[in-house]
This record gives C-alpha cells, sequence and structure tokens, in this order.
C-alpha cells in the first residue's frame, strides 16, 4: 500500500490488490449545486437585461415629449363607416340657374348611422318636403357648380341643408345614385 492510501480508502477484493474507492460528498449532491449555479446565472441575466432596457427606454425619454395619440389622417384610416342608406326619395329634375338653363336630373341616397331608428320613419314623413328642398337646392346651383370634381362641395352642403330641417342631425353621408347636368 501507498504512504498516501488511508486503510478504509482501499478496496480489497478478490485479487488482494488495493483500489482507491471513489470519495462521496456527504450533504448537499453535486446535481443541485450545478442547478442552484445555472439559476443564478439566469437571474443575473435577467436582472442585466432588465436594467439595459429600463436605461434605454430613459434615454430614448429624454427629450421630455411623451406621445399620446397618434394622428390619424382621413387618407390612411382602415375603413369607412357603414350606414343605413335610404334611397325611397324619388328622382328629382329641375333646371338650373345658368343664364341658359341647363336640366339637372339627380337621385340620392340620405346615410345615417345603423343605431338610428326615427331617422328613416322621420325621411319617409318629409318625404315631399325634401323632394321640394332637392329641387329648390339644385335650381339655384349652375351647371358649373354640379360639374364633375365638384361634388363633394355639393354633397356637405347638401348635408348641412338636409341636417338643417330635421328633427336631429341624423345625415351622415350623402351619395349621388345620379347626378346628370344636361345642355338643353
Amino acid at each position: 500500500m501507498s504512504d498516501n492510501v488511508d486503510d478504509h480508502d482501499v478496496n480489497f477484493a478478490e485479487g488482494g490488490e488495493g483500489e482507491a474507492a471513489p470519495a462521496k460528498a456527504k450533504g448537499i449532491g453535486p446535481g443541485i449545486l450545478k442547478i442552484l449555479m445555472f439559476a443564478g446565472i439566469a437571474i443575473g441575466a435577467i436582472i442585466l437585461i432588465v436594467t439595459v432596457v429600463v436605461v434605454t427606454i430613459n434615454i430614448m425619454n429624454a427629450s421630455g415629449k411623451t406621445v399620446k395619440e397618434m394622428p390619424v389622417s382621413e387618407a390612411y384610416q382602415a375603413s369607412t363607416p357603414i350606414y343605413q342608406y335610404i334611397e325611397s326619395l324619388a328622382e328629382i329634375r329641375t333646371r338650373t340657374a345658368d343664364p341658359e338653363p341647363h336640366s339637372a336630373i339627380v337621385k340620392i341616397a340620405i346615410g345615417m348611422e345603423k343605431e338610428e331608428k326615427e331617422g328613416p320613419v322621420e325621411v319617409n314623413e318629409r318625404g315631399p318636403q325634401i323632394r321640394d328642398l332637392l329641387r329648390s337646392f339644385f335650381s339655384k346651383k349652375t351647371a358649373e357648380e354640379l360639374a364633375p370634381g365638384r361634388e363633394e362641395e355639393v354633397k356637405m352642403e347638401l348635408l348641412e341643408t338636409l341636417n338643417g330641417i330635421l328633427s336631429k342631425r341624423m345625415v351622415k353621408e350623402i351619395l349621388f345614385e345620379r347626378l346628370d347636368v344636361v345642355a338643353q
């Protein structure tokens, strides 16, 4: 036997030769120590990442301006609202206010919120009044004012006029199913 090996560490087996047995750890096993080491590394990495994110956000917001809401242009809105349309008004034929009158032939659809229950009823009850208003409205316009490319101006003015005679401002949109101006 060698001088460095204790008797309890030597295994005398069948051959009589002594081999050193591996030393066994007492208490907490080496597997748990490895798990604790990796857990500590993971917690340290998380703390480091959170610190970097907080510092980066603070540096980016150093200007003091906070963005509360992004303005949305009408040109970039996702979609237009869906309205209920009243198309029960008859086609209107009238003459324009030109020195040499043109014929204006107009059929409109009136758009209202879908939740609006009394709007269609009121429009149908006021049908003759609205048709007279439309005839008067278009007879005061010239052919140039009703020319293609100027429809949006006419729609906005007509929307305001119609909302002026209804009990509430129910009309949200005016659509031209037909708008023809013909020289006589």
